[in-house]
């Protein structure tokens, strides 16, 4: 369960961010190309939460062969999972809504590029929390 949560709800969260941020990238690049590039940070940061996610998976699928008769280990892969997947989700909208924000004011005012990106990295941040503590409780 643990490992099955963990890939695929951060596979939700990566395409929630995605699915937000992305229409509102293309948007601003209709008005001002030379922002894309800029503005797809919201798409490669939502991405990397689906690779968190994997990340987790794996290290739980190879640490299932020492499980044996240890619940303990059990428990903590199943929480782990589950903690990468539900803050996966959090980041995911975070980093959607952010990152919509940030091409519709890079699009608006160029020069807010740089203030308009520290929301998103903190969006980005609570995955990696997840991630570490995840790592820490099934390594």
């Amino acid at each position: 369960m643990g490992v099955g949560l963990s890939v695929f709800m951060s596979v939700i969260g990566a395409s929630i961010g995605i699915s937000i941020s992305a229409p509102a990238i293309a948007g601003a690049g209709t008005e001002r190309p030379e922002i894309v590039s800029k503005a797809l940070i919201a798409t490669i940061l939502a991405e990397a939460i689906a690779i968190y996610g994997l990340v987790v998976g794996l290290l739980s699928i190879f640490r299932l062969p020492t499980l044996g008769a240890n619940s303990d280990l059990g428990f903590r892969i199943f929480f782990s999972g589950t903690i990468m997947g539900i803050s996966a989700i959090a980041a995911g909208v975070g980093i959607g809504t952010s990152g919509s924000a940030l091409a519709s004011a890079t699009a608006e005012k160029p020069e807010l590029f740089s203030k308009a990106v520290v929301p998103l990295i903190l969006a980005e941040a609570l995955a990696i929390y997840a991630f570490v503590a995840a790592l820490l409780l099934v390594i």
